[in-house]
């Protein structure tokens, strides 16, 4: 877990609550009994959970890490929101029996940490879908990266065209592969290296022939990723 912009921001806006609160409390003619303790001592609690939270949520590398922290985020501000209200009734109501202030607090701790792990494992999941987003799409995300290194290579201005619709039509061919697709790639990946193969060779009439093959492969691809949809 790392320091950075965002977190040490988030952790002084915790102080400052914490402050300003202690400020209030202490400031206020507040009966010191039991059902002040009780307020205090859980929105203190809640303050330490919010920032334990934000630091877990905002500490971790990566935008796509920070976002999905944003819905732990959201639940513990608010059971802090909630928390520091209550809180200050129970100060505010000492006729109020502080046990059940004890039991309203203790609800609302509950859940709240309900909610962080409900949100956790929400954030697991997502991350887990979207590591196989990644893998399905990496087929053609390298096809793409092959084909484009192979554009300036010949010099024939005919053949560089052929290559450069070839490369548009993958670029915005259906990224997701699936097993159902592997027959029609395997199919694809042996023109690509053909195709490598003639360029290398300067071969146009065999490069501008495998790059229509290809093109009609890309278009029954396309049409078979519609179908599994």
């Amino acid at each position: 877990m790392q320091f950075n912009k965002n977190k040490g921001m988030f952790l002084a806006a915790i102080l400052i609550v914490l402050a300003v609160y202690n400020v209030v409390v202490f400031v206020l003619p507040f009966e010191k009994g039991g059902g002040f303790w009780t307020g205090y001592g859980f929105s203190m609690l809640a303050i330490l959970l919010a920032a334990t939270v934000g630091s877990y949520a905002l500490g971790r590398e990566g935008l796509r890490s920070k976002v999905y922290g944003v819905p732990l985020m959201l639940v513990a501000q608010r059971y802090l929101i909630i928390q520091l209200i209550v809180g200050l009734l129970e100060m505010a109501l000492p006729s109020i029996s502080f046990q059940y202030g004890i039991a309203v607090n203790t609800f609302l701790l509950g859940a709240c940490l309900l909610g962080l792990v409900a949100a956790d494992v929400g954030k697991e999941v997502i991350g887990r879908i979207d590591e196989k987003v990644k893998e399905k799409t990496f087929y053609l995300k390298s096809l793409l990266v092959d084909m484009e290194g192979l554009t300036d290579k010949p010099s024939d201005e005919s053949v560089k065209k052929s290559l450069l619709e070839l490369v548009e039509t993958i670029r915005y061919s259906d990224p997701m592969s699936s097993p159902q697709l592997a027959t029609i790639e395997n199919k694809i990946e042996t023109k690509v290296v053909a195709l490598t193969g003639s360029i290398e060779n300067a071969d146009t009439d065999t490069t501008r022939a495998l790059c229509n093959e290809l093109q009609q492969l890309f278009a029954e691809r396309n049409r078979k990723c519609k179908i599994l949809k």
